[in-house]
Formats: C-alpha cells, sequence, structure tokens
C-alpha cells in the first residue's frame, strides 16, 4: 500500500517553464552551504541548525533520532531524483521534516494542545518557530504554509501525496524510517544513516505516547496510521 501511494505522489512532480515548482519556489532559492551527515549530503544554514537544536530540545533520543532519520531519507530521495533536485527547497524540506513530531512534547502545554491532533499541535509549534526565526521571517506566507501542511498531513497519505512536491516529500521520507529503502534510496545508504542514527526504542516511544494520546486527547486521536504498524485506534 506504501508503495502504491508513493508511486501515485510522485507522479505529478514538475517545474514548470518559468523555472517556477509547484512550491512556487525558484531554483535559485535552494543554492544552500552543505555539509555530510551520516553519508547524506544535507542542507546546512542557520536555521535548520536552530531546527535540529530546537527538536533536540523537545524530544527524547529515539524520538529525536526519528526526526533525523526522516530528514535523511528525504533529503536521499532527492539525490536519486532529478525532478526533486529542480524542485525541493531543501532548507523547507530540512525544516519541516526536522521539526515533524513537536506536538509529541507531552510534558509541554505550550506545545500540546488538549483538543488537537498532535501533527496539529506540531504545525501550529513549527510555523510559530519559523516566525520568530531571524532568518525564518524573510521567509514568504507560502513557505511558512508549506511548514505547516507538511507537518499535519504527514501521517495521511490520502492527502499528503496529493499536496506540494514538498508534502509529499516530508510524508514519504518519514514513512522510509518505518518501512525500509525505496524510491531510489540503497541499502548500504539506509544502513549508514541507521547506524549514526539508530532507531533504538522508537517504537516501543511511538505505542507509549500513543497511550498517552488516547487516554489524555480521545476526541482528537482516532482511526490509525494509514501506513505505520502502530495502531491509534483507542
Amino acid at each position: 500500500m506504501f508503495k502504491l501511494f508513493a508511486v501515485l505522489g510522485f507522479l505529478s512532480l514538475g517545474v514548470s517553464s518559468s523555472g517556477t515548482n509547484r512550491d512556487g519556489i525558484t531554483n535559485h532559492q535552494r543554492e544552500y552551504p552543505t555539509r555530510v551527515l551520516a553519508g547524506v549530503t544535507v542542507v546546512d544554514t542557520p536555521l535548520v541548525r536552530s531546527a535540529l537544536d530546537y527538536a533536540k530540545a523537545h524530544s527524547g533520543e529515539s524520538l529525536y533520532n526519528h526526526v533525523v532519520r526522516s530528514w535523511l531519507f528525504g533529503a536521499l530521495i532527492v539525490s536519486h531524483n532529478a525532478t526533486l533536485q529542480s524542485s525541493i527547497d531543501l532548507e523547507l524540506h530540512a525544516v519541516a521534516t526536522v521539526l515533524h513530531d513537536l506536538g509529541l512534547d507531552l510534558n509541554n502545554p505550550d506545545l500540546v494542545s488538549k483538543d488537537k491532533r498532535f501533527e496539529v499541535d506540531g504545525a501550529f509549534a513549527a510555523t510559530s518557530f519559523v516566525e520568530k526565526h531571524a532568518d525564518g521571517k524573510k521567509w514568504d506566507k507560502q513557505k511558512v504554509q508549506l511548514v505547516w501542511d507538511s507537518i499535519a498531513l504527514h501521517t495521511e497519505p490520502s492527502f499528503a501525496l496529493f499536496k506540494e512536491p514538498v508534502v509529499q516529500l516530508v510524508f514519504t521520507g518519514t514513512q522510509q524510517d518505518f518501512f525500509g529503502p525505496a524510491q531510489g534510496v540503497t541499502k548500504d545508504e539506509y544502513a549508514k544513516v541507521l547506524k549514526d542514527f539508530p532507531k533504538g526504542d522508537i517504537l516501543k516511544t511511538m505505542n507509549e505516547t500513543v497511550i498517552w494520546l488516547c487516554h489524555n486527547k480521545p476526541q482528537t486521536t482516532w482511526g490509525k496510521l494509514t501506513s505505520a504498524p502502530i495502531k491509534r485506534s483507542c
């Protein structure tokens, strides 16, 4: 099912003749400094580094490693796809993926509401972070909105995979952390990421988190993760 959704989602990627992709971002905006992390070349800007620090401050080790792996898998997907290389804003993708689970900082009432899905809490927390950051203040409203959409929809392939390419990519990179390499990512590349950012007890942590959500926010914790082996039924 995941592979089917992934294929359907990425069929629609493309760049217009004007040099502007479907995210509305021109190609020159993606000329960012880079570094190598776990064997993956990734964008390296003050905003991305601040997002990593913010995610670490609001996550345990296993959850932090999960969001970083999800980012790296997304970056690897891009590296194997020429269309994505010309159509994805890598800084936007990095920030959205690294911050996609802020709504799971269960001990922080400033981030976790009593009446919203954790994905929505995370989306608001991430956009607030961007809007307060010196470099994030330079982003236009569309880029901020894409962060919100990417995070709010990252567990919903029936919506995410019909949205803008970066929204699709955040979903697909996150899913690879549960299901293994796909979309051109090799087993060796995948293993290198796992070596440097091990999974540890991520499934146990996620199950405990879902139980907490069911007990504390049952009205917004419903159904199940469509493509993930973690039931959310309360």
